[in-house]
C-alpha cells in the first residue's frame, strides 16, 4: 500500500515537473521569437543554455542560464525565462549577471513570455518593461566599459545564485 502511494506520488511530480518544462520552453521559444522577429537581433547573438563555472569560497558548481544576447563588444544582456511569477527570479537574474563573467553585464531580464523586466545591473534598478531592439542594444554598448562586481558583494552574489540553482534543480532523494 505504501509503495503504491509512493509510486502515484513519484508519478504525479513526475508530470507536474514535465508540463512546466513544456511551458518554459514555450516561453524560451516566445522570447526567442520576440528577439529575432521584433527586436531584429540575429541568432547568433542569442545564447541559449549557456553554462558558466561559479567559484565561492568553500565550493565549485556549474550555473545556467537560459539566453545571453552578445553583442559584438560584449555580452549585452542575460534573460532568465519563467513560466510565472518573474518577481521571484529577479534577484537571481541580476546577481548572475554581476558575477558570471569577469565584468558585469550590463542588463538583466526576466520574463514569462508576455511580461518582461529590465534591469540595469549595476544599480539594481528596473529600467525598463520591454526588450531593447537591437539597434538600441548597439547604441548603449557604444561606451561600454567591463567593470567587475565590486569585490565586497562578489561572495553574496554568487551564493543568491547557489541558493537559486538548487531551487531550478531541486535533489531528487534516490531509493536506496
Amino acid at each position: 500500500m505504501k509503495e503504491e502511494k509512493e509510486k502515484l506520488i513519484r508519478e504525479k511530480i513526475e508530470e507536474e515537473d514535465f508540463i512546466e518544462m513544456l511551458k518554459l520552453k514555450s516561453v524560451r521559444q516566445r522570447v526567442i521569437e520576440i528577439l529575432i522577429r521584433e527586436k531584429n537581433f540575429k541568432p547568433e547573438e542569442i545564447e541559449t543554455d549557456a553554462a558558466f563555472a561559479l567559484e565561492l569560497s568553500d565550493c565549485k558548481t556549474s550555473v545556467t542560464i537560459d539566453l545571453i544576447i552578445n553583442l559584438s563588444v560584449a555580452s549585452f544582456m542575460v534573460i532568465k525565462c519563467t513560466p510565472s511569477a518573474i518577481e521571484s527570479w529577479e534577484r537571481y537574474v541580476v546577481a548572475f549577471a554581476r558575477v558570471v563573467k569577469d565584468y558585469q553585464i550590463p542588463y538583466a531580464a526576466v520574463a514569462d513570455g508576455e511580461n518582461i523586466k529590465i534591469f540595469d545591473v549595476p544599480s539594481g534598478t528596473v529600467t525598463a518593461d520591454l526588450f531593447f531592439s537591437r539597434e538600441e542594444a548597439n547604441q548603449l554598448m557604444k561606451n561600454f566599459r567591463k567593470i567587475p562586481c565590486p569585490p565586497k558583494k562578489t561572495e553574496k552574489e554568487k551564493r543568491i545564485i547557489y541558493a537559486f540553482e538548487s531551487i531550478k534543480y531541486p535533489i531528487i532523494k534516490d531509493n536506496m
